[in-house]
C-alpha cells in the first residue's frame, strides 16, 4: 500500500505543496539534466531555507519550522520523486540532532557523518534514504507507465504488449512494497521516538526492502525505457544513480540485514513473532 500521510494536517498539507512546487519549478530533473553547469543548486537550496523545509525538524524556539516527523518524512518522499543531489536529507538529520541535544543548529547545508557509530542518527538516517528512495521509485513507476504509453513499436505502443503488461506490474510491486516499508519505519519513529527495539525492526527491515526494491525497479524501468534510458540525455539515470548512491548511505541491505539477523538471534526465536505481531 503507498504511503499513507493521512495523519497529516492542514499545515503538513501546505508543507508537501510548498516542497513539490519548489522542486517542480527549481529542481526539475529533465531542466536539470539539460543545464550546462551547477548554477541552479544555489536558487534550489535558497528557495527551501526560504519555506523552512531544510530546519523542518527544528523546534520554532530554536528558529526550525517545528513540522511533525511525519510532515518531514512527506518532505523527503516528495523530494525523491525529483532525485535531486542536494543535501536535504542530511540537513534534515543534522538539524534534528543538534535539537535533541539542545545544540544550536548551524546555518546553511548540513552534513551526516554516514560511518557514526550513534544508534539514533544512524536509525533516523536510514529511515531518510528508505523514504527518498521509495519517493524516486514512485517517479521511475509513473514515467515508465508513460513512457509505454507513449512508444510505439510494430504500430501499437509497447504498453500493449504482455511482457511490458507485466514487467510495469512488478515495478508497481516494487514501488509499494517500498512506500509502505519507509512509510512504517517513519510511523514507528513518530511514535518510539525513543528508538526502541520495534523502531530497530521497522528501520532495518525498511531499509533492506527498499534497497532490493531499488535494486529490482531500476532494472525494470531501464527495460522499458530501452537504450534512450541509458541515454545522459533522458532523464532516466539521474534516479538510477540517485538510488545507488541513496541504497549505500547509512549502511547497505547486507549491512542491516547482518544487524537484523544478529538482533533477532540475540533475542531468541521465542521474542521474534510478537515483535512482529505487535507492529
Amino acid at each position: 500500500m503507498p504511503w499513507d500521510n493521512s495523519r497529516m494536517n492542514i499545515a503538513g498539507n501546505l508543507i508537501a505543496d510548498a516542497t513539490r512546487r519548489i522542486f517542480r519549478d527549481l529542481g526539475d530533473p529533465q531542466a536539470l539534466n539539460l543545464a550546462r553547469d551547477e548554477s541552479w543548486r544555489a536558487p534550489l537550496w535558497r528557495a527551501l531555507e526560504d519555506a523552512g523545509l531544510t530546519r523542518a525538524w527544528v523546534p520554532e524556539n530554536h528558529g526550525g519550522a517545528g513540522a511533525s516527523i511525519a510532515e518531514g518524512f512527506e518532505i523527503l518522499r516528495i523530494s525523491g520523486e525529483f532525485a535531486v543531489a542536494v543535501p536535504l536529507g542530511e540537513t534534515l538529520i543534522a538539524g534534528w540532532a543538534f535539537a535533541r541535544d539542545g545544540k544550536k543548529v548551524p546555518s546553511g547545508p548540513l552534513e551526516v557523518d554516514l560511518s557514526t557509530k550513534d544508534n539514533a542518527l544512524q536509525l533516523m538516517g536510514a529511515a531518510v534514504r528508505a523514504m527518498q528512495m521509495a519517493g524516486a521509485l514512485q517517479s521511475m513507476l509513473d514515467r515508465s507507465v508513460a513512457y509505454a504509453k507513449e512508444r510505439v513499436a510494430f504500430e501499437r505502443p509497447i504498453g500493449g504488449f504482455q511482457a511490458v503488461q507485466h514487467n510495469l506490474a512488478r515495478l508497481a510491486g516494487e514501488t509499494a512494497a517500498a512506500l509502505a516499508a519507509a512509510g512504517s519505519a517513519a510511523d514507528a519513529i513518530a511514535t518510539e521516538p525513543e528508538f526502541n527495539d520495534a523502531v530497530f525492526l521497522e528501520v532495518a527491515s525498511a531499509k533492506i526492502r527498499v534497497g532490493e526494491a531499488a535494486e529490482t525497479g531500476a532494472a525494470i524501468a531501464h527495460q522499458v525505457h530501452g537504450a534512450i534510458g541509458f541515454s545522459r540525455e533522458h532523464v532516466l539515470h539521474r534516479y538510477t544513480q540517485r538510488l545507488w548512491a541513496w541504497r549505500d548511505d547509512f549502511g547497505s541491505e547486507s549491512q542491516w540485514a547482518a544487524r537484523l539477523g544478529a538482533h533477532v538471534a540475540r533475542n531468541g526465536a521465542d521474542a521474534l513473532w510478537p515483535a512482529l505481531a505487535a507492529r
